[in-house]
């Protein structure tokens, strides 16, 4: 296939998928893109639906973008095809659809192993731990064995809804409200992680998206928190799930926090509360 023969497509790619934002009015920006995608579509049709689609994704223009890579579906028996519509559909925030041509991939190459973590990133966005829970296993299996860090969050995750009466579609159905916003926005994600709190009296689910430093992270916030207002979730939804939008610096900040503090759990020494009582009552009337 042509995606293997020309190197210019896999550089086109690469320099498609290092804008920050989704946006028609990025037309000149992408006219070099779409000459060359017009150029391609005469020595590989395929190839030429794919590059077309990712730029009308970059254009925000959802309804293009789907008809040329439904076209280069339609016109290859490749996984590859399908790959790089999923990889389009989540950077659109399509996360339903996106997980279906990944799995639709997946299930054409079961051998390889980035179809597979791809399936088992996006899995989370559409709240289907379930799925997920399958996805691991089958990397368990191409791992001789060994357990994925992730493999009992099924577990938690179902806990964590049922103590408030809660099951997996409405989980789903938040998840894809978020989705439908984000999508609706000319947001490109850098990453979505979602985290699972315990407590000493409750756990939840968190989110955290991340979107480029360029873009106000409180604007999408409020954007997608104006869109679940109209979404019909379960009224208990949020007593067990939370979410936040950040900008890369800041949760690169945060995870150089947690990480410091993970490895230096067993040195931190707690303060003697009755030491700095002591200390609080000498210094209390001293004058500076």
């Amino acid at each position: 296939m042509f995606f293997r023969k020309q190197p210019d497509f896999g550089q086109l790619l690469r320099e498609l998928g290092a804008f920050s934002r989704r946006d028609v009015t990025q037309g000149l920006k992408l006219a070099k893109y779409k000459k060359s995608a017009q150029a391609l579509l005469k020595k590989d049709p395929v190839s030429g639906h794919v590059l077309h689609g990712l730029v009308a994704c970059l254009e925000h223009d959802i309804a293009s973008m789907h008809a040329q890579y439904l076209q280069a579906v339609e016109l290859s028996d490749s996984y590859l095809s399908l790959m790089y519509y999923a990889l389009a559909l989540e950077k659109s925030c399509l996360w339903n659809d996106a997980a279906k041509y990944a799995l639709l991939a997946l299930d054409r190459a079961p051998q390889e192993p980035k179809l597979l973590n791809a399936a088992i990133g996006i899995a989370p966005l559409t709240g289907r731990f379930s799925l997920l829970k399958k996805l691991l296993s089958q990397w368990q299996e191409s791992h001789e064995g060994v357990r994925h860090p992730r493999q009992d969050d099924y577990e938690t995750v179902t806990e964590t809804l049922a103590r408030q009466g809660l099951a997996e579609q409405d989980l789903k159905a938040v998840l894809a409200g978020i989705g439908t916003a984000f999508s609706e926005t000319d947001a490109i994600l850098l990453q979505c992680r979602y985290e699972l709190v315990s407590g000493k009296d409750s756990s939840f689910i968190h989110y955290r998206f991340v979107l480029p430093d360029s873009l106000v992270a409180t604007y999408y916030e409020d954007r997608v928190s104006e869109k679940l207002t109209t979404v019909p979730c379960h009224p208990r939804i949020f007593d067990a799930f939370s979410f936040s939008v950040e900008n890369g610096t800041v949760y690169d900040l945060y995870d150089c926090m947690e990480r410091e503090l993970a490895s230096s759990a067993d040195t931190i020494k707690v303060p003697d509360p009755d030491k700095m009582k002591l200390i609080e009552e000498l210094i209390r009337d001293v004058e500076v």
